[in-house]
């Protein structure tokens, strides 16, 4: 073979496997100029999968919560072990999310060619839009449309049942101290009671057309819906009935 020949199968081998790039020259002539290829190193692999994961679970998570306004900060912990470990070729594997995604947040990713494996840390700081009270509200009072603002706030882990829309908070009853531009979670309201124990009531009977009230007394409390009994006071019986409203139940046939 010769030399020519040898610089010519060079050229053609140069061109399938590397990429081209087409240059134009002063004279209008196209020029060939051949790109080096590059692989991105474990560590910007690591950086590149986990960033993309937190995010893709931060986004989920917002969507659940129906929170409309977040933003987020994520700082990776990369152990100093990826540097020794070869760049993967298959493609990244990373264990599903357990929690929260903010807050600390540890996750395991798995290269099968070359395998191995690396639990990598990040930090994910959140910051929210969300309702909050304007006032200190004390056991027992009732959230009231006018006691609620919103502000913009960072969570913590330990924020894990925040309430974050309105009608999910007003008319609520307070069963832990609300305290003013805090961050409102589930556990600190309940269904106010619509009936007190001893009480007097308004029952409601209705059945196929018919309608009727009369006058009892509470014989428990409860909450929109419960089941409680109640003494009817012109026959002195006691039924089972239902809270609709304040001071007023109905039964069910």
């Amino acid at each position: 073979m010769s030399v020519g020949t040898r610089i010519s199968h060079i050229i053609l081998l140069t061109f399938i496997l590397l990429p081209l790039t087409l240059q134009a020259s002063p004279s209008g002539q196209l020029s060939m100029m051949v790109l080096s290829f590059t692989t991105a190193s474990t560590q910007q692999q690591i950086s590149h999968k986990l960033t993309a994961e937190i995010a893709a679970d931060l986004k989920a998570w917002q969507k659940q919560q129906d929170i409309n306004e977040l933003n987020h900060k994520i700082e990776l912990r990369i152990p100093s072990s990826a540097k020794s470990l070869p760049p993967c070729v298959q493609g990244l594997g990373i264990e599903p999310s357990k929690g929260l995604p903010y807050g600390r947040v540890q996750r395991k990713l798995t290269c099968s060619s070359p395998s191995w494996s690396l639990y990598v840390r990040a930090i994910v700081t959140v910051t929210a839009r969300l309702p909050v009270v304007n006032r200190t509200l004390m056991r027992s009072e009732t959230v009231n449309a006018t006691d609620l603002n919103w502000r913009r706030l960072t969570l913590k882990p330990a924020d894990k049942d925040i309430l974050t829309r309105e009608v999910d908070i007003i008319g609520q009853q307070v069963v832990r101290k609300l305290r003013k531009n805090s961050i409102i979670k589930a556990s600190y309201l309940d269904a106010p009671l619509l009936v007190k124990l001893g009480e007097p009531v308004i029952i409601e009977a209705n059945s196929q057309g018919f309608h009727a009230k009369m006058t009892g007394v509470a014989m428990d409390s409860g909450k929109q819906g419960e089941p409680i009994r109640v003494k009817n006071s012109s026959s002195g019986k006691v039924i089972t009935a239902y809270p609709i409203s304040k001071g007023r139940v109905q039964t069910q046939f």
